[in-house]
């Protein structure tokens, strides 16, 4: 067998093992939006904010957040928690992360904190909020991940 024919017979085992594997990519497409939303978190708490930002925070902390702000986070929560379960698959657990995130963005409207947030941590949530549209559109309408729901 010539070098031309393994290199190419060792590309197409390695591509069809390990890289264009559908599971692996559909839980790359889980994954990666929650480490790059707990990124951009830890680096909004590193980041230098103005000290009028710094005092509108301290203060919301000392009066309280309003009940729509929490809820927001139980859904978030509750969204990482079905991120999950569409890792393995369960049943239902795709309708159940879009009536969540449904839910969570309606309270984020309603919310009526701020949300101060450093340049790189936006363009880090926007990315995640694209590879989730890219993760729910892939777990419906590609054959061979829908059809393991």
């Amino acid at each position: 067998m010539s070098v031309k024919k393994q290199c190419v017979s060792l590309l197409k085992k390695f591509f069809s093992k390990s890289i264009m594997n559908y599971k692996t990519y559909f839980r790359f497409l889980i994954f990666t939006p929650i480490a790059m939303i707990f990124i951009a978190v830890a680096l909004d708490f590193t980041y230098d904010f103005p000290e009028s930002v710094n005092g509108y925070y301290g203060q919301l902390a000392s009066d309280g957040f309003s009940n729509a702000y929490n809820l927001q986070l139980v859904f978030a929560l509750l969204a990482f928690i079905m991120d999950i379960l569409m890792c393995f698959f369960v049943r239902y657990s795709r309708e159940l992360w879009i009536l969540i995130i449904a839910v969570f963005y309606v309270f984020a409207s309603i919310m009526p904190e701020l949300t101060i947030m450093s340049p790189l941590s936006i363009v880090m949530v926007q990315i995640a909020s694209l590879m989730a549209g890219l993760k729910i559109s892939l777990a419906y309408l590609s054959p061979p991940i829908r059809d393991l729901f």
